[in-house]
């Protein structure tokens, strides 16, 4: 069955092929072009409002990590703020000659392990998911879920299909409070390599570290700041975190949470093949050795880049290409474009 889902901007109710999703193009006076991709939603007025703020900036006027645009903690404001970033980091990486992990202090893998996605179904549907993920060359699955659903079902329809899956259920907080998750944590006590992911409030951060304590399934946190990684690592909290943020952010985040004893991963939200790669540039930066989220370019119609993300035994692999690495597929812009252009031309 297929569930609407809010979408974080409007707050309507929509699939993720209903949502509108944006391509940028950044353009230098040498002819160089970077690409960035904000994640979904109605942002055509965000996106023209910050370009203002970039034209006519020179190379010295846009460093790394802190360009000239306002960001923060809130999704509206990050997304933006990201898609630029990309796009910039792209751009200077082809004009330097280096690929994008360069440019985020290095690469320290070059596959970046991702899981496999569904969102809330029946079990006999999850089976049939699992079996196209085995065909694909996936090693786990991630799973969407709300207190009620038939979870222990799905995930033993899951370890029919492929014993070897590891399996991260997220309720998105759904699980509503400690009671609730550890209902389902009990469901669950025939299966080993099962993460819970939010499964509660994310700012009770009090219930994390009871069900920490309780517990026997590890515990991933989903943020988007420094300062809830902060808090969340103080109290020791989550044995992993998804982070989301801006590239740069992103790879200081995630090397400070493993050098806490923290694995954590790349979380994304079903993007095209432009946001995707900078996914992989951002993971392999910070050494991810967690699957991470990044698959929208594997499930989706059409990635719009010119050619794959290579995929090998359940890993993306690595570009060593200046910049991202990809190009946009200019005759699938044009068959499933709808809106206007996002152009900056930079001098």
């Amino acid at each position: 069955m297929r569930l609407p889902c809010a979408d974080p901007v409007s707050g309507r109710s929509l699939n993720f092929w209903e949502f509108p999703k944006w391509m940028v193009e950044v353009v230098a006076d040498n002819g160089l072009t970077g690409l960035g991709e904000p994640r979904r939603g109605g942002l055509l007025q965000l996106l023209r409002d910050y370009a203002e703020r970039l034209i006519g900036k020179e190379l010295v006027e846009l460093p790394v990590g802190h360009l000239p645009l306002p960001h923060g903690d809130h999704y509206e404001s990050y997304i933006i703020y990201e898609a630029y970033e990309m796009a910039w980091l792209d751009l200077l990486g082809k004009h330097l000659g280096v690929p994008v992990w360069h440019l985020l202090g290095g690469k320290r893998t070059s596959r970046v392990p991702i899981d496999f996605w569904m969102g809330r179904m029946t079990p006999e549907d999850t089976a049939r998911r699992t079996e196209e993920a085995v065909r694909l060359g996936f090693q786990g699955a991630k799973m969407k879920c709300v207190l009620g659903d038939p979870i222990a079902e799905r995930v033993r329809a899951v370890r029919e299909v492929a014993p070897h899956f590891s399996v991260v259920l997220d309720p998105n907080e759904r699980f509503v409070n400690p009671a609730g998750a550890m209902q389902v944590a009990r469901s669950l006590e025939a299966f080993d390599r099962v993460t819970f992911e939010s499964p509660v409030p994310q700012h009770r951060l009090e219930w994390y570290v009871l069900l920490r304590s309780k517990l026997r399934l590890p515990i991933a946190l989903h943020l988007t700041s420094l300062r809830d990684l902060l808090a969340a690592l103080k109290l020791d909290a989550a044995d992993y975190y998804n982070l989301l943020g801006p590239l740069v952010e992103f790879s200081q985040w995630a090397r400070l949470a493993q050098a806490a004893g923290c694995p954590a991963w790349r979380g994304t939200g079903m993007d095209l093949g432009v946001r995707d790669a900078s996914s992989v540039h951002a993971a392999a930066a910070a050494g991810c050795e967690l699957p991470s989220d990044i698959i929208g370019h594997l499930l989706r119609e059409d990635d719009l880049i010119a050619d794959p993300i290579p995929f090998e035994d359940g890993c993306l692999l690595v570009s060593d290409k200046p910049g991202l690495g990809v190009e946009l597929d200019r005759e699938a812009l044009r068959e499933y474009e709808v809106g206007s252009e996002v152009r900056i031309v930079m001098i």
